[in-house]
């Protein structure tokens, strides 16, 4: 390794600060969950689909440790694109840059360490040095699901405290637009007329900080589709795994893409595409591991029980669907699903002779959630009642502008329910 393949990623060796172009003045709310633990002992890992800000939450947490610090004793390194691992680039950091080893360090040295997963065998690596040298303070981010926890927690346990960076909630994205939720929150009602619109956008492709301001949907749709979709389908996933059919990803990631909340049904699917169910399967664990989808499974009493029987899928985020479907009329009803199954954390629906979009436990008791379709709605909520006598807690309809009470259930805007009732709530 050359010092130059280290200057690249550390002008602050030189400048004293992070690139302007590298930061955002935004602070999402995991980065005040992490900075609880900067001074603590524990490897800080960052995980999440591509372009959430997972580099810029690192540069902005760089950007204040060099107020307080050398530096020099600031290192990061993405593994990206650059084929190193991991002692490579510690030894070279030790010798070229820091001109001693992290032994003869007095102070603390902080290493910043982008999609980690590229390196083979990073667990047992990072492990060692965090073991050898304590006044080393770990951050490490990845973009793939199974690898990053099971790995992790197997081989860094007790060592190791994990962050999921989701995509923008709802919040995030109106005060990234410069409007004052709290202030939103005291009265909502009067905000309707400027939420709609606002709300419109966050669905299509809004979930993504570098688009959170953007206008133009053409533009939007193509950098989705490059880079995430394409990005994780062709270069991601067959560095991962062993994929001799990249096309059936994109074939299935699309199919998604026009019906997110699918049931399951990997007979059916081989069928269409012509593909042995076992293949098909497997691509959907890629898909699931490139952190592009998830399931929600049927309800059935116990967590077990519902792993057993039948499953929905989603998109990770229903900007993906946007991709792929400019027919906003056709595809508004399964975005609208898609975004209270992502943005709630869905687990389970319910389906019995009826469907319940989405079940969740509390305790012993239930909280049942339909989407859109308020008339056929009410008939189904009225059964899952009856179904689970005296333990339904609460039932709501999340509709797209509607509002009220119809037999005892709420319906409520999909972009008020996000607000109070979203996943940082």
């Amino acid at each position: 390794m050359q010092i130059e393949d280290l200057e690249r990623f550390n002008p602050w060796w030189k400048t004293g600060h992070v690139k302007k172009g590298w930061l955002r003045e935004y602070r999402r709310k995991t980065y005040f969950d992490i900075a609880k633990y900067l001074d603590r002992r524990q490897i800080i890992l960052i995980w999440g689909l591509r372009r959430v800000g997972k580099s810029t939450l690192m540069f902005q947490i760089i950007s204040d440790l060099l107020k307080k610090t050398i530096p020099k004793n600031v290192l990061y390194f993405s593994f990206d694109e650059i084929a190193f691992d991991l002692k490579d680039v510690l030894e070279s950091y030790q010798k070229l840059i820091l001109n001693r080893t992290f032994d003869e360090m007095r102070e603390p040295v902080y290493v910043f360490l982008d999609e980690i997963q590229k390196i083979p065998d990073w667990e047992n690596g990072l492990k060692t040095y965090y073991d050898l040298y304590p006044n080393i303070k770990f951050f490490a981010s990845g973009s793939a699901s199974v690898s990053l926890r099971k790995n992790s927690r197997e081989s860094l346990a007790g060592r190791i405290l994990d962050f999921l960076l989701k995509p923008l909630s709802f919040e995030e994205f109106l005060e990234m637009n410069g409007r004052d939720v709290k202030k939103i929150k005291e009265d909502p009602d009067i905000w309707k007329r400027e939420m709609l619109p606002l709300f419109h956008r966050y669905l299509k492709y809004g979930m993504f900080p570098e688009l959170a301001n953007e206008d133009d949907e053409e533009f939007a749709r193509k950098y989705i589709l490059n880079n995430i979709i394409e990005r994780i389908i062709y270069k991601d996933l067959p560095e991962e795994f062993e994929i001799k059919d990249v096309e059936l990803l994109k074939n299935l990631i699309y199919l998604l893409g026009k019906n997110p909340g699918m049931i399951v049904n990997y007979r059916e699917i081989s069928k269409n595409l012509g593909k042995d169910q076992r293949t098909i399967a497997n691509y959907f664990e890629y898909l699931e591991f490139g952190l592009l989808i998830r399931f929600v499974f049927n309800y059935r009493g116990s967590p077990m029980a519902s792993l057993r029987k039948l499953k929905k899928v989603y998109l990770s985020t229903p900007n993906i669907a946007f991709a792929f479907d400019q027919d906003m009329n056709r595809v508004l009803p399964f975005l609208l699903e898609n975004i209270i199954a992502s943005e709630t954390d869905a687990k389970f629906f319910y389906r019995n002779g009826f469907e319940i979009d989405f079940v969740y436990p509390e305790n012993n008791e239930l909280i049942a959630i339909e989407v859109k379709k308020i008339e056929k709605d009410i008939k189904q909520i009225k059964k899952f009642k009856e179904e689970f006598k005296g333990r339904v807690k609460k039932t709501m309809i999340i509709d797209i502008e509607k509002e009220g009470t119809v037999e005892d259930v709420e319906i409520i805007p999909a972009w008020k329910f996000l607000l109070f009732f979203g996943k940082n709530k």
